[in-house]
């Protein structure tokens, strides 16, 4: 799990690509933070394996280094369903983002091993939302991320079925990681 989660996402912010022309998304006027809920999707609490923590961490770095300055929330950490049976990687970070599509664009070309990349619904958040799937040590693996003008983040689902649909469930788990801030 972890070649897949942390194969990139690494790149220092200045070899992404950052054009004048951003792609005009929409993304809130305001801005956002990141929280980490105390459940996730339907009650899944924090999972107690720090390898899956230290996995989304991992990716909570990467994505610092796409952030034009400072990030002004993060949130990295692994949700796990009380039987085990399913997990979810969720890292994100809050702060300027130049040009969202140019951003999913250097996140998936970081993570080469995900096949079937395709735009998904974002959500309400708004912004570039794709989700691919993959398979890392014979288990299946949906991998949903976004990029919005305040924030970039992913949920990685490990363990669902391969005919499993990601979507609904990465626009749930991003509702409870980004907020406005108040």
């Amino acid at each position: 799990m972890g070649v897949l989660m942390v194969s990139g996402c690494s790149r220092p912010a200045d070899t992404v690509e950052r054009t004048a022309e951003a792609r005009s998304s929409s993304s809130p006027a305001v801005a956002m933070r990141l929280d980490k809920p105390e459940k996730l999707l339907s009650g899944w609490p924090e999972s107690m394996s720090r390898k899956l923590r230290e996995q989304a961490q991992q990716t909570l770095g990467g994505f610092k280094a796409l952030l034009d300055g400072e990030p002004t929330s993060a949130v990295g950490t692994a949700y796990a369903t009380p039987d085990g049976q399913y997990t979810a990687l969720a890292s994100g970070v809050s702060g300027k983002v130049t040009n969202p599509k140019a951003t999913m664009d250097e996140v998936f070309a970081a993570l080469p091993r995900l096949s079937d990349v395709k735009p998904t619904p974002p959500g309400p958040m708004g912004g570039e939302a794709r989700c691919g799937k993959g398979e890392t040590q014979g288990v299946n693996v949906d991998v949903c991320a976004w990029a919005d003008r305040h924030s970039i983040g992913m949920v990685a689902f490990i363990g669902f079925p391969k005919s499993g649909d990601p979507d609904s469930l990465f626009v749930q788990a991003r509702s409870q990681l980004e907020h406005p801030v108040t």
